[in-house]
């Protein structure tokens, strides 16, 4: 059996190369990512890394991978924290995603954007996966509080989970484009608590 075949139990040589990777992605993107300059950031040779990943795929998968331990395992376990109100969750799991995309370089998106411009099946099922899981859960959240009365039955909880998640992935895209310290504060200051208020009902059952 080799290292990459079971892709949620990477060696310690695997997750070190993930993190020189992932330091190389967020200075440069995917696109200057070569088995050149990892071997020279981990400081072996380029035909051990083939060892530890035999493909640029295998590598990538092993991103996507990290990308899912870093987006969706905490997004879950708030989910799952019932003892708080579904909005202030939703809130929580949104300012989480939103954190990943700044100090990570917009990862989501570029992860996405590299699977869709390589046409390799099998990193488009792995982005699917990973993005279905993260609706997944933010429309369980907002269906639980539409149940309780406390969040807008006004829209389907599908489409709020596409509208909680598109926000921060809009700001993925100018962060990567456009940086703007100023907008990003304003995003995490005030538009997150906006989007609260539009899909939190007030006390008694109001808008």
């Amino acid at each position: 059996m080799t290292d990459t075949d079971n892709p949620t139990t990477p060696t310690p040589r695997q997750e070190e190369i993930i993190d020189r990777t992932l330091e190389l992605v967020r200075k440069s993107g995917l696109g200057g990512l070569t088995t050149r300059k990892i071997p020279e950031r981990v400081g072996f040779t380029e035909a051990a890394l083939f060892r530890h990943y035999p493909t640029k795929q295998a590598l990538v998968l092993g991103l996507m991978d990290r990308l899912e331990e870093m987006l969706v395992v905490p997004i879950r376990s708030i989910a799952n924290d019932t003892a708080a109100p579904p909005a202030e969750r939703l809130e929580r799991m949104i300012r989480h995603h939103t954190r990943l995309v700044l100090d990570y370089e917009s990862l989501p998106i570029t992860l996405l954007a590299e699977a869709s411009a390589s046409g390799d099946p099998e990193l488009v099922d792995r982005m699917r996966d990973i993005f279905r899981g993260y609706l997944s859960l933010l429309e369980g959240v907002a269906r639980e509080g539409q149940k309780r009365g406390e969040i807008t039955d006004e829209v389907e909880p599908d489409c709020l989970a596409i509208l909680l998640l598109g926000a921060p992935a809009a700001l993925a895209i100018r962060h990567r484009l456009l940086p703007d310290a100023r907008a990003e504060d304003r995003f995490e200051d005030l538009l997150i608590p906006f989007l609260r208020k539009q899909i939190e009902k007030a006390e008694g059952g109001k808008e």
